[in-house]
């Protein structure tokens, strides 16, 4: 710290001894430090409590969330231990084949459109959706067989007739009643790695909730995968500003029906040899799985690398 100012003190014409100069000197050296010190042991000010009703999430900023109360509706989420034989997340090597990862959203409801995918010996990344029948039994099986779980992540739809399901987020939310509900679906699928978002036309052009979202994740370690719902989602672009790992969706593959995925998958290999990686995302619906098991020729014939979406965050 700066040393203390010292005021000029002004002299009358005639000169001060020497031996009084160096007591004045000395005493106010010693008042220089009381107000030092005085000033290292007061008690810092704390902001006053918000005067304001509960405000919608567009009144959010990071200095809110640093003054969100200490316990919370939802415990933090504990450290996650990966199982033996689970590949480490690492990232893509520049170099080589051009790289794809595929991920398989809306897990938890249905199951033997999701189960049908057990029996593809690829990479795969499923992503889980809170508050499912099947949601922590397909995460469970889907780790057994070395394969990467992500939260899949409700957000608000521009339509409001839509409902997303259990554990949206929706913009009409207090910071802490957000930060509360991210928080329980979390913890409500085992062994995830990262987060993606399920619809969240709305959600994922609200940069206020979303920087509170990354935030978090970037506290709990996860990588974020924006969707792309809508063109114009900020949700990747955010997670770069606040160094959450991130990627984009390149495809849907079944955006047009099981019958369209060919079509699909030969768009998701254009891009990937384009730009050296991709990455497509199918649903848990009937015939999707085997139509995606057919598609492994094309794949292989295009000598593009199948891996986890992990490989592809940066």
């Amino acid at each position: 710290m700066a040393p203390f100012p010292q005021p000029r003190i002004p002299f009358s014409q005639g000169r001060i001894p020497l031996r009084i100069g160096f007591h004045l000197l000395f005493i106010l050296f010693l008042f220089s430090q009381i107000l030092l010190f005085s000033s290292l042991e007061a008690p810092q000010p704390t902001a006053p409590p918000s005067t304001q009703a509960p405000a919608a999430i567009t009144a959010f900023t990071p200095q809110i969330l640093r003054e969100l109360p200490a316990k919370d509706p939802a415990p933090l989420v504990p450290p996650r231990v990966l199982r033996p034989g689970t590949p480490a997340r690492r990232p893509a090597d520049p170099g080589g084949k051009p790289k794809i990862a595929i991920i398989i959203d809306d897990l938890g409801f249905v199951r033997q459109p999701t189960e049908a995918f057990w029996e593809l010996d690829i990479p795969l990344t499923f992503a889980v959706l809170p508050g499912g029948e099947y949601s922590r039994l397909h995460a469970e099986q889907a780790l057994d067989l070395q394969q990467e779980v992500i939260l899949h992540l409700p957000l608000e739809p521009l339509d409001p007739s839509i409902d997303p399901g259990p554990g949206v987020i929706r913009g009409s939310f207090s910071p802490e009643e957000a930060l509360a509900q991210l928080r329980e679906n979390l913890q409500a699928v085992p062994g995830i790695i990262g987060v993606n978002n399920h619809m969240g036309s709305k959600g994922t052009q609200d940069p206020v909730l979303l920087r509170l979202i990354m935030a978090e994740l970037k506290k709990q370690g996860l990588f974020y995968i924006d969707s792309r719902t809508i063109d114009t989602s900020l949700g990747a672009k955010i997670a770069r500003e606040m160094g959450v790992p991130t990627a984009e969706r390149n495809v849907f593959l079944d955006g047009l029906g099981t019958e369209g995925i060919p079509g699909q998958v030969k768009i998701l290999i254009e891009k990937a040899r384009a730009q050296g990686k991709a990455i497509g995302i199918a649903h848990t619906r009937p015939g999707v799985a085997q139509a995606i098991d057919a598609c492994l020729p094309l794949f292989a014939a295009a000598e593009v690398e199948l891996v986890h979406v992990s490989t592809l965050v940066e």
